[in-house]
């Protein structure tokens, strides 16, 4: 097996470049997510981008549900990506899950990144005690249960509650394509193993220097994960962007290319 066709890895930018960035997508996403921000850094970085085993028909057949039952697994792709690319001193950016699967790779391989930029992460998706992640554990069974019910009527629900930006529905149509290209019992599973992790603990042995981009209104990830973040990551600073929604990568790319451009430099 080829790791980069399981993968589905692309190579864009400049080539020559001293420095590259690794663009990682979230669940119901592929890396096609990141089409409107790779072309302000094109000239000056060499670009990773890839597919999250699972994430479209391309990378299913790689899918096995005993392999990816926890983020650990997505973590050691994406060290295995390193590896085959020989890559080093990485600038990471991830959306969401993927965010959170590159911050469990740099904590087992930290020389091979610089610096992190993490888009609308969670470490846990639950509410526990004392802390707010967003969703109760009744809310996720129902949601697991429409899922396996019907999943392509969930998808057209769930992708504009999650997206927003109601005045644009282009936004929730684009991602209700890239979610509903996925196969149901794998979205199913990855769901699962997305929102019933659990790394508050893992977060706070991140060394790196990490950008937290957070959108001030998202329902899938509220403001109080991006503040807990900030508070138990070692070297972490956090930065509002002026959207709604936990794509603000696809609804206002400007925006976040903004948020990402100092900390680069």
């Amino acid at each position: 097996m080829s790791i980069l066709a399981r993968n589905n890895v692309r190579l864009v930018g400049n080539q020559q470049a001293d420095k590259t960035l690794v663009f990682a997508h979230g669940f119901g996403t592929d890396q096609s997510a990141w089409k409107e921000i790779i072309p302000a850094f094109t000239d000056g970085y060499r670009i990773v981008l890839f597919d999250y085993v699972g994430a479209n028909e391309a990378t299913t057949p790689f899918f096995n549900p005993r392999k990816y039952k926890q983020l650990y697994s997505y973590a050691d792709d994406i060290l295995d990506i390193f590896e085959e690319l020989k890559l080093e001193d990485v600038i990471f950016i991830g959306h969401s899950a993927g965010g959170m699967s590159g911050t469990l790779a740099a904590i087992q391989e930290p020389d091979w990144f610089s610096r992190l930029i993490l888009l609308n992460a969670s470490p846990c998706y639950t509410n526990e005690e004392s802390y707010v992640g967003g969703f109760s554990h009744e809310v996720l069974e129902d949601l697991f249960a429409q899922m396996e019910g019907n999943f392509h009527a969930w998808a057209s629900g769930f992708a504009p509650m999650v997206m927003a930006n109601p005045t644009r529905p282009q936004y929730a149509q684009a991602f209700t394509k890239t979610l509903s290209a996925m196969r149901p019992d794998v979205a199913l599973a990855i769901a699962k193993v997305i929102f019933y992790s659990d790394h508050r603990t893992d977060i706070t042995q991140l060394p790196h220097q990490t950008l937290l981009i957070q959108a001030k209104e998202d329902i899938a990830v509220p403001n109080d994960v991006a503040y807990y973040m900030e508070k138990q990551m070692p070297n972490a600073i956090l930065a509002f962007v002026d959207t709604e929604g936990h794509l603000p990568h696809i609804s206002d790319p400007a925006k976040v290319i903004k948020a990402i451009q100092p900390f680069l430099s």
